[in-house]
């Protein structure tokens, strides 16, 4: 890379990695790909510098006011950068723009609190093991970004677990769910743990699986309820439009089976 080109190169990088890496903060994004480093609560900036995979190649220095190689292949570059007085000038502005958004976006950021809202969730859909069961923990809404998420199974913690990516919103919060896939049997209970900045423990959701007979007596009780309300329905219809004096008008339901139970509704 020529000296010449890259001074400027390096600087306008930098300086459009910052505008992203303020919105990403504001938005509680992790590991972005250019890091500031913040000290003494943010009050003065000592180090900026570009990263990118699988490590940080450079960092300016403003307690020394020099540009550092942090990658041996940077060596050459900054040591033509530290004699070009302009650029360090312009490192030093990049600087003073870190503390500036830094007064604007910390109140906010650092101090927003929003809690997840949790839920375990199964699925029987299991193509690797059809005798498995898909036990998906959903956390939803927290900010900030930082959590952590375990299951468990009858009082132990069951490291075989995959996580989705963290999902943003769209208004500054946050999604993510951790799967795990099991075989239930009869008294185990199941907890999803979470740890998260809003709250003052670990929070933790159980689930409990469910016999076979036990979800067709649910179900049946569910039907007969529902049954037994259009049923009601429909008889006080008949007696109202039979009443003397009574309107002449009548209810008519429509019951619909939407693969996860019976619903039914008035009809016009």
């Amino acid at each position: 890379m020529g000296s010449s080109g890259a001074a400027p190169l390096a600087f306008w990088g930098l300086l459009l990695g910052m505008l992203v890496v303020f919105a990403s903060e504001g938005l509680g994004m992790e590991e972005p790909p250019g890091e500031q480093r913040f000290c003494n609560g943010g009050r003065r900036k000592r180090k900026l510098g570009l990263a990118g995979p699988p490590s940080e190649l450079f960092c300016f220095d403003s307690d020394r006011g020099k540009v550092v190689a942090v990658a041996e292949m940077m060596e050459s570059d900054v040591k033509a950068w530290n004699q070009d007085k302009g650029f360090l000038r312009n490192w030093m502005a990049v600087v003073d723009i870190c503390r500036y958004y830094y007064g604007i976006y910390e109140p906010f950021s650092q101090a927003r609190r929003v809690q997840p809202k949790v839920k375990i969730t199964p699925t029987d859909n299991v193509e690797s093991s059809p005798h498995n069961t898909l036990l998906i923990c959903t956390v939803n809404r927290f900010f900030p970004a930082g959590i952590e998420i375990k299951w468990f199974r009858n009082g132990k913690e069951e490291p075989k677990v995959w996580t989705t990516d963290l999902i943003r919103n769209g208004n500054w919060t946050f999604h993510i769910e951790v799967v795990l896939e099991t075989k239930p049997k009869r008294g185990d209970v199941y907890a999803c743990q979470v740890e998260h900045a809003s709250f003052e423990g670990p929070v933790t959701v159980k689930w409990e699986p469910q016999s076979d007979s036990a979800r067709s007596k649910m179900w049946t009780g569910i039907v007969g309820i529902v049954l037994g309300l259009v049923f009601g329905a429909t008889g006080l219809a008949l007696y109202l439009k039979n009443k003397k004096g009574g309107p002449s008008w009548c209810l008519k339901w429509s019951l619909t089976y939407y693969g996860d139970g019976l619903r039914f509704k008035s009809v016009d």
